[in-house]
């Protein structure tokens, strides 16, 4: 079993756990699976990379939308350099503009190589627990709430 098939097999064991039906939660067209974590949803997927000596690595990536970007400029630099200070506060996560989708999102990933279910849990569930605490200040505080 290659480390990316063991990953979903992590991700199909955990839909079973929480009770869903991984049918519901994967989406074939992105490869991601989306879970719900009070007020944020949670997209997962797997996603490879070569590094600098030109080796394929995978990573699990897991990303959540905090708000909108706004359309005014000013809002656009308060809510850039809230990100880039929540950046240097929050370890492990980092914000994104995610400018084709029109979001600020955070994100947290890891290389798969070693992974264990745990660890995987843990990093989607602290994710959940900082995307569903960071969405609701976010959004009240750069596109009205």
């Amino acid at each position: 079993m290659t480390p990316a098939e063991r990953i979903k097999d992590y991700l199909s064991r955990l839909c079973h756990e929480i009770g869903v039906d991984e049918k519901t939660i994967f989406n074939p067209t992105t490869a991601a699976w989306y879970f719900a974590h009070g007020s944020s949803t949670i997209e997962v997927f797997l996603t490879t990379q070569k590094n600098l000596q030109q080796q394929p690595q995978t990573f699990i990536r897991c990303m959540a939308p905090l708000c909108e970007i706004p359309k005014d400029p000013k809002k656009q630099f308060s809510l850039y350099k809230t990100a880039l200070a929540i950046n240097a506060t929050y370890l492990g996560y980092k914000i994104s503009a995610e400018e084709e989708r029109g979001l600020v999102c955070i994100i947290a990933e890891r290389n798969i190589s070693g992974m264990d279910y745990d660890e995987m849990i843990t990093l989607i569930k602290d994710l959940g627990s900082w995307a569903d605490k960071l969405d609701d200040f976010m959004k009240n505080e750069f596109t009205g709430g």
